[in-house]
């Protein structure tokens, strides 16, 4: 094949074999073009020593080329086998050339690959709205009760107040972030109690002991992300990766005056005063409320819950699933005879799942329980038989309180209302159910509950009931 000094575009796009061209003077190398079987003519960038003959593509020659195809002009050939040949002429040869082209091609991939692992890390780095939604996730996975609470508690004070600062990397939040948002919780006015939130709001339901709530939960979720960080379950289960390496509320000081609303115990005659209000109540519902004092002041939600399989003729069995648990614990109560005789009507007449029902096939939710000792404390203040209106938090005060004072040991309280266990001995050996003890408890304060409806119990009428000072 002759050598020609340069193709007319005519020759050039009717090539039917080979034809080529010198690429600038002589030495530089050619341009060769090459028609295959299917009617493409391939362009080449050629060099030919004595020793070898060797190319590299330059694309497909086409008038019109399509766009993100290899197809170019003619025009565009001749440029990119000009800019071809000043880089092997500075390489030293097309072998040294595309040795070069080859180690940049592996940097290139190699950088590929690092900003495609950089884009992966990105894309697994936590926000703190995922934060906080995945310690929610670990509280009903352990069936905890507060978790309803808590999801309620980061929407509403939280993901729905400072939607910018969710969306954030949940490893950047600062101290100072918490602060603003435990400050614009204090700044908020409290809603109203009773349905509809129209009664006047007090200060027992006040803002400081919403934003404590608030700070502990906060404190809970970053410690929870900070230990799942490192945890095998998180990579396996490909979770998100938080990188908390401080707590950003590990630091943040309790709320001042957090909490005090609920802390302070009913008189032993108030609470005399009570128990007659509730065997005012109609059969049922005073059977259950009752029941709950009786049996030492248990948590709502524990006892509303109990289903008939849990009752036996001499005991009934709670479900314990609050505090630092890993899982729920069996919490077992005797019935006493006493006891026996409150929750006779439930027992007679089974028409929920479990004994604490007031409809058919539906347990009590523990709200309308709050509910009637809310009404029973206004309803006891307005007549003069309260010092202030009252809930079922300061009931439940007063039971421990007054268990206390009659006698009742802080070790056997702990087993008879559940309170958290502490130490290996006690979180995974103690499996003694501690019957006899609670029993004794119970019917001890039974008798003294009976002498208070009676309106006797003078033997603890000079307890100082020692409350928190509202400054």
């Amino acid at each position: 094949m002759a050598k020609r000094a340069r193709l007319t575009e005519m020759e050039a796009y009717a090539v039917k074999t080979r034809l080529s061209e010198p690429v600038g003077s002589r030495g530089k190398g050619t341009l060769l073009l090459e028609k295959k079987a299917s009617g493409a003519i391939l362009a080449f960038y050629r060099e030919r020593t004595s020793d070898s003959d060797k190319r590299l593509p330059l694309g497909i020659l086409a008038r019109k080329p399509n766009p993100g195809t290899d197809e170019r002009t003619l025009n565009d050939i001749r440029a990119e086998a000009l800019r071809t040949s000043t880089q092997v002429g500075a390489a030293g040869g097309l072998v040294k050339y595309q040795e070069l082209l080859a180690e940049r091609g592996a940097v290139a991939e190699a950088e590929r690959i690092a900003r495609k692992l950089q884009a992966e890390a990105e894309a697994r780095r936590g926000t703190f709205g995922e934060l906080m939604d995945a310690y929610v996730e670990s509280l009903e996975r352990a069936a905890k009760v507060s978790a309803k609470e808590v999801k309620q508690a980061f929407q509403l004070h939280v993901k729905g107040s400072h939607p910018e600062l969710s969306a954030r990397i949940a490893a950047e939040i600062e101290p100072e972030d918490m602060q603003f948002v435990l400050a614009c919780v204090l700044n908020r006015k409290p809603k109203g109690r009773g349905r509809g939130n129209k009664a006047a709001a007090s200060a027992s339901n006040g803002m400081r002991t919403t934003a404590d709530k608030l700070r502990r939960y906060l404190r809970a979720a970053f410690s929870h992300a900070a230990k799942a960080h490192l945890s095998a379950e998180r990579l396996a289960n490909d979770g998100k990766d938080f990188s908390i390496r401080a707590n950003p509320v590990r630091d943040i000081p309790v709320i001042e005056g957090a909490g005090g609303g609920d802390t302070e115990s009913l008189s032993p005659a108030t609470l005399g005063e009570l128990l007659r209000y509730l065997d005012t109540l109609p059969e049922r519902n005073a059977a259950i409320a009752n029941a709950l004092i009786y049996f030492g002041g248990q948590r709502l939600r524990q006892l509303c819950a109990v289903p008939w399989d849990c009752v036996t003729d001499e005991t009934i069995g709670l479900l314990d699933a609050k505090g630092q648990k890993s899982k729920a614990w069996a919490h077992l109560l005797p019935i006493t005879p006493r006891i026996k005789e409150i929750i006779a009507p439930l027992l007679a007449d089974r028409i929920g799942p479990g004994p604490f029902a007031l409809t058919d096939g539906k347990l009590v939710h523990p709200d309308t329980l709050s509910d009637w000792f809310s009404t029973a404390g206004r309803t006891l203040a307005a007549d003069g038989k309260a010092s202030q209106a009252f809930s079922w938090k300061h009931v439940r005060v007063t039971t421990e309180t007054l268990l206390a004072a009659t006698g009742i040991t802080k070790e056997i309280r702990a087993w008879l209302l559940s309170h958290g266990r502490s130490g290996v001995q006690d979180k995974h050996y103690d499996r003694y159910s501690y019957l006899p003890e609670k029993r004794t408890a119970l019917e001890h304060w039974g008798r003294y509950l009976d002498k208070l409806k009676n309106g006797e119990g003078a033997e603890t009428e000079n307890i100082v009931l020692l409350v928190k000072r509202k400054l």
